[in-house]
């Protein structure tokens, strides 16, 4: 059911908080009692505003209090939910508009049957807020598509910022003491396919190329009896250790891993999480994600883990329409200071385990290039696939070549090796992508002058890139790549 969402804005009837929200236009706001807050009671919130759906028994509704004297607002928020005597089916951090905010999703028993409420708790200048939507459990994907527009919209008058914590540290699960939490070896999990499935001449990856997925990163060495190949990936800037039968896209953003059977993706990227402490950059990395897949799914269910030096957020309870699915996102420190690797492992719950460890294994295997010596990335070629070398002593190739001379400020060169060491049509968003990287870096070294060509040179890549599609289908898809590539590099300074 399509509903006509509108921006309604209710003036304050207390505490200055007034506020504005995206609700459907046929909904009709509901006249509220006129009395005097009774707040001695500490289960007693005072009603902001109601409104109710005309078609049926859905309402929105929002009400606030003044903060409690201790705690943070996941005790308030579970304390009041206990109260209530509902039946708590998810909580936890995610926002409501720009706050900060405590979510989830309870059931309650009507006349009109089960009812299912999405409600958010908010702390703002000691004012506790709370916003909610109200349903029958018959249409409870319909509240939910709706209470995703009040997550994202809601918006206070007057905003304060927040006094107290919004939740303590969610507790991290480690292996018990003792127990074997050894790495899988990356060619265990070597499908039937071998290393065909790798290289760009395979049908499937020639036509993810055409639609300009990406290109199959450069194998630079293999070990077909043990089931796995070392590969360059321009995305990580480094080199790793991928399982034979899979199929793998580079795109310079990401290294995406493909099962053939469509169970079970691992999407590999370089992500920022600066700050002087690491760990609590790579805390508020995992709750960044997992505020995100509280706004994208109604009711998931999160675990934190550590095994070692990879810190994890397992998430259950999600789908992909009538698809079940699980995610696991794996962080691990890459070559620069405030910079991780993330490993983004989507299964069927069948499969979760066997993905879990692959993505593990993929992020212990990684070989970063600026680790590697001068020798291995201007020595001569002489390692060939399928010779069991490992990656430390296999041929420098176009792409370490490439972010070498990246590194060393050398783009027209590293442009060059680019384009003579890869004839795929990929590569020019690749260096599009290198362009981008520079900007960034002057634009934060204040040369805005040098930014801007640098901003140039990245747009005429991208035309070029979308420019050399062979049919109408490839065009619009390039086409489209290109604009949003574009439109992220003023979002990106």
């Amino acid at each position: 059911m399509d509903l006509d969402f509108v921006t309604r804005e209710f003036p304050a009837r207390i505490a200055d908080l007034g506020f504005a929200v995206k609700l459907p236009r046929s909904w009709q706001p509901q006249d509220l009692p006129d009395q005097a807050p009774s707040f001695d009671q500490p289960t007693h919130l005072f009603g902001l505003a109601a409104v109710a759906a005309p078609y049926a028994a859905i309402v929105f509704a929002a009400a606030a209090r003044p903060a409690y004297d201790n705690g943070s607002v996941l005790d308030w928020a579970q304390w009041l939910i206990t109260q209530g005597g509902v039946d708590l089916r998810a909580l936890g951090p995610s926002q409501l508009g720009a706050l900060p905010a405590i979510v989830g999703q309870c059931a309650a028993a009507s006349d009109m049957g089960e009812m299912t409420t999405f409600f958010a708790f908010a702390e703002d200048g000691g004012r506790l807020v709370h916003a909610s939507l109200s349903g029958p459990r018959a249409l409870e994907g319909h509240v939910w598509s709706a209470w995703r527009e009040v997550l994202a919209s809601f918006a206070l008058a007057s905003p304060q910022g927040a006094t107290v914590p919004l939740a303590p540290a969610p507790a991290v699960h480690e292996p018990p003491e003792g127990s074997d939490a050894a790495v899988s070896d990356v060619g265990r999990f070597a499908l039937e396919g071998g290393l065909a499935t790798l290289q760009q001449e395979h049908p499937l990856n020639q036509r993810l190329l055409q639609q300009g997925r990406g290109f199959a990163p450069p194998i630079r060495a293999a070990d077909e009896a043990s089931g796995k190949a070392w590969v360059s990936s321009m995305a990580l800037q480094a080199v790793l250790a991928l399982p034979l039968g899979w199929h793998a896209l580079d795109d310079s953003r990401r290294l995406l891993l493909l099962d053939p059977a469509n169970e079970v993706q691992v999407s590999l990227e370089r992500l920022s999480a600066p700050g002087e402490d690491a760990e609590l950059a790579w805390a508020q990395l995992l709750d960044r994600i997992e505020a995100q897949a509280r706004q994208d799914y109604p009711a998931p269910e999160f675990l934190r883990l550590r095994n070692g030096p990879v810190l994890g957020l397992a998430v259950r309870g999600i789908a992909d329409g009538e698809q079940a699915l699980q995610q696991l996102h794996l962080l691990v420190a890459a070559d620069t200071a405030q910079t991780v690797i993330r490993a983004r492992v989507t299964s069927t719950p069948q499969r979760s385990s066997m993905a879990g460890d692959l993505g593990e294994a993929l992020l212990h295997g990684i070989g970063f290039v600026s680790d590697l010596s001068p020798a291995a990335v201007d020595g001569p070629a002489t390692a060939a696939a399928g010779n069991g070398a490992e990656p430390s002593s296999a041929p420098a190739d176009w792409a370490e070549q490439a972010r070498v001379l990246e590194a060393a400020g050398r783009l027209q060169e590293a442009e060059q090796v680019m384009l003579e060491g890869c004839d795929q049509q990929g590569v020019l968003m690749s260096i599009a992508w290198m362009y981008r990287r520079r900007m960034q870096q002057l634009a934060a070294a204040g040369d805005a002058e040098g930014a801007a060509l640098a901003r140039q040179r990245a747009i005429r890549w991208a035309w070029q890139y979308a420019g050399g599609a062979t049919s109408g289908g490839e065009g619009v898809a390039l086409s489209r790549e290109r604009d949003e590539f574009i439109a992220s590099l003023g979002q990106a300074i």
